[in-house]
Formats: C-alpha cells, structure tokens, sequence
C-alpha cells in the first residue's frame, strides 16, 4: 500500500484501533497469529469490541485473520506502518509525509518527509518478506541462529542495524545521512539534496570525488572498525549544493573483525574503482587503494558476536541484539 493509502486509513482509526494493533504486535513474541481471546484479554476490552475492530483492522489491510483450530490475526507491514508513522508524529519527530516515493528496492521504501518545526527529512522502511529469508539469513549476520523471528522483527533488526552504522558513521565526522531517530523497522534521517552516483554521466573534480570516498571508507575502517559491504555508485549520493559524497545504505555493514569482513571490503573498493574507471576514465589500481585502506591495520578475524561486543561494547550489543523489546506502550 502506498504512503498515500497508509495515511487514508490511518485517519479512519480510532483509540482502540491503535490499541488492538499495539497488543497484536506484542503478542507476536508468542505467537505468529495472536488468538482473538489474548487480544480481547490485553486490550482490557470485550471480545465484541475487539473483534468489530479486528474486521475494521482486517478490511483496511492492516491484519490478515487466520481460521483454523482457532481464530487468529497477524500484523501486516501496513499495520506496522501505522504503528511506526503514529509514534513518530505523537514524539513530535514528522508532522508529513510525501505520498511519492524518493526510492523503492526489494527490501525497502524511501520517503520524503517535513520534520516538526522546519527543514526536510527522509524516512526509510525496512521490508524484509519471507520471499527474501535465504538473502537475510547469509547477509544479516547478527540475526545469527535465531529462530521464532517474524518478518516484522526481520525488518526491525536490519532498520536498528543500518541506525546503528550511521550514528557510528556520523558521530566520526563521515559523510553520511545525519540519524534522526528509529522506530520499529523505520528509520529517519536528514534528507540530503542529491543524486546517486550512478546518475552522473559527466563530472567535474572526479578524482576528488573518488578519494573522498575513499578516505571516508578507509576512516571507517581504521578509525571506526567496520565495513560498509555493499558499496557501489548506486549507494553513493552526491549533494547537489556542494559536490560532496555521501554514504547511504547500511543495513548490510558488518565490524572489521567480522568474518570476511575483509573480502567485503576489497569488493567495496573494487565496485566503487571499477566504476570510477569505467565511467569516467580515473587511472587507479584497486588493489593499490585496497592495500592504502587497510594500512597498518591488524584484523583479527572472530565469531560475529565478538566483533559486535568488541565495537559496540556489552550494552551496545545487547541494545542491537535485543531489539525484540518493543516499544513502550503508549495509549492512545
């Protein structure tokens, strides 16, 4: 459903609604489809109001009903739009959303925002289905071996993740998005005037251009202690104001220990030189770039979990790798 038809039917709910929609998400710690009874029972309401909810919830898309040895309800990724959309306008953080896209892929949705007071902001949903569950499984290595995760917690986990990056990122002088906030599996950012790199056909200061994101890869590396892992002229903004670089979409990072952190890294800078060479004529060998960026640096390679609590710290780790907390519950 478009951002367009979200706001359409979340003008049609009412206090309960929301608060039905609160309980469904909770319970689906426990349960894929949550039982009418636990939804009735958590929501202090009675089962005759819940369920007039519940065919409301389930008309606008928001739900899907299951009917088998009893009557159930799963959270669609609208619903869980809702939920996000509706914390971040109560919290004072987004007062609009435009109803165009700026950016859609397989795993998310980018939109166009106004912050409350003044000034523009982008708001990426994370959408990881179960069509894509083998791609999460060999690339979001921090889900680990978890089991009983759904697709909605999927998608929480890899907004946290990619959040977690761009505070690292951003707090070490990176160009990157500015973070705002994340909430759920949405995270919201400053929105920069630009263009991917993939967009330019002619460039003015392109060797400039090209070492500059690569300083910024190597000050990642060395400085900060992770990798990108997915980078190539179609995660690269240019500001179109100043010329400078910017660094987007980081769900898929991992830390320098992590393993193959290192063959994620020389296939970042092969992309991104490769590209450079081919488009715009740069003279430059990856595998010189690639040795420049590690530098002196020793990498000791380890079990994911480590790297994390290395990096992050135990409180850090746990934050990330305990994102099945949900949000504090907030009546409506």
């Amino acid at each position: 459903m478009s951002i367009k038809g979200i706001i359409y039917a979340y003008d049609q709910l009412e206090p309960l609604d929301l608060r039905v929609l609160r309980v469904i998400e909770i319970g689906h710690r426990k349960f894929e489809f949550v039982p009418l009874d636990v939804i009735a029972d958590w929501s202090k309401r009675s089962e005759e109001l819940v369920s007039r909810s519940l065919r409301k919830l389930n008309a606008l898309g928001m739900v899907i009903r299951y009917r088998g040895n009893y009557t159930g309800y799963r959270l669609t990724f609208t619903g869980y739009d809702i939920l996000a959309l509706h914390t971040l306008a109560k919290r004072g953080i987004i007062e609009r959303v435009s109803p165009t896209p700026i950016g859609v892929g397989k795993e998310s949705d980018v939109y166009a925002g106004d912050a409350v007071g003044d000034g523009k902001v982008v708001l990426k949903f994370h959408r990881l289905g179960r069509t894509s569950f083998r791609q999460i499984r060999r690339f979001r290595v921090w889900i680990g071996n978890r089991r009983h995760i759904t697709w909605l917690y999927e998608s929480r986990l890899s907004a946290h993740t990619e959040y977690k990056a761009l505070v690292l990122a951003y707090n070490a002088g990176i160009n990157v998005p500015r973070p705002i906030t994340v909430n759920r599996h949405t995270v919201v950012m400053s929105y920069i005037n630009g263009a991917q790199l993939s967009e330019f056909e002619n460039m003015e200061e392109t060797e400039d251009t090209y070492w500059s994101i690569i300083e910024d890869v190597k000050r990642l590396f060395t400085e900060v202690g992770i990798v990108h892992g997915d980078l190539s002229e179609f995660n690269i903004m240019i500001d179109l104001d100043n010329g400078e670089p910017y660094i987007i979409d980081w769900p898929q990072w991992v830390p320098r220990n992590a393993p193959g952190a290192l063959d994620m890294l020389r296939r970042d800078i092969t992309n991104v030189t490769k590209y450079f060479m081919k488009r715009f004529r740069l003279d430059v060998d990856a595998g010189e770039v690639y040795n420049y960026v590690v530098g002196n640096v020793e990498v000791r390679e380890e079990d994911i979990e480590e790297a994390l609590e290395e990096l992050l710290g135990s409180e850090g780790l746990n934050e990330l790798m305990g994102s099945e907390k949900e949000e504090e519950f907030e009546d409506t």
